[in-house]
């Protein structure tokens, strides 16, 4: 077999491996999923028994779809109660408030939207514009603040925690003090969220939205 035959194989089996690895890091990247989870409490008043809270965190200035047309899709689909957006809708390395502002513009015809930042928001003067634009469109900001949610005379409270980067160094800070002092005790779900900042590729671990749903049972599957 002479050498210009086996380069040729050579480059065949690269292209046999290489092209399956690129489309399932493609679709890894783009393939939306909603996860749903049961969150139980023999606390919750009767008024917010299925009450549904879709997650939507660190998206990153991503588009997936025209105008975020499938997260907005997906979102209408779920059926929301109320939307949480926590933190990262900006990308300091690549930062377009614009496309985050249509995002939440459509995302609040669906349900109510609550908002709390990110480290990246910390690091961008633009964050002003932004929450601006999102004030005026009708989104409650959460700057280590609680509010509570009415429904016929019960109430549950939303937390909502600044990120600790406003006051101290995003990778050299002590955040985690910081919170600390914030918060005695918070339960959380916490969602892989949908965009990526530094590396724009996500390996196994496909950008997702989670829903949360209420109950008062205990022993609900």
């Amino acid at each position: 077999m002479d050498a210009k035959k086996k380069k040729f194989i050579l480059i065949a089996v690269l292209a046999t491996l290489l092209i399956p690895l690129i489309v399932w890091i493609a679709w890894g990247n783009t393939a939306l999923e909603l996860n749903t989870y049961i969150v139980a409490s023999s606390r919750l008043p009767a008024n917010f028994e299925g009450y549904r809270i879709a997650h939507v965190s660190d998206m990153h200035n991503v588009q997936i779809g025209k105008d975020n047309e499938k997260i907005i899709a997906m979102l209408r689909e779920a059926d929301p109660d109320m939307i949480a957006i926590t933190g990262d809708l900006i990308d300091s390395r690549n930062t377009n408030v614009e496309i985050a502002l249509r995002f939440v513009q459509e995302a609040m015809k669906i349900a109510p939207c609550y908002y709390v930042t990110g480290n990246h928001e910390a690091r961008k003067s633009a964050y002003d514009e932004l929450k601006i634009g999102m004030v005026s469109i009708g989104v409650l900001i959460l700057e280590d603040e609680r509010n509570e949610i009415n429904i016929n005379g019960d109430a549950i409270t939303l937390i909502g925690v600044n990120d600790p980067s406003f006051q101290t160094d995003y990778l050299f800070g002590d955040s985690e003090v910081i919170i600390n002092d914030k918060l005695t005790e918070l339960h959380t779900v916490v969602s892989r969220g949908i965009g990526n900042s530094i590396l724009p590729l996500r390996i196994n671990n496909r950008p997702e939205v989670v829903l949360i749903e209420l109950t008062s049972n205990l022993h609900y599957r």
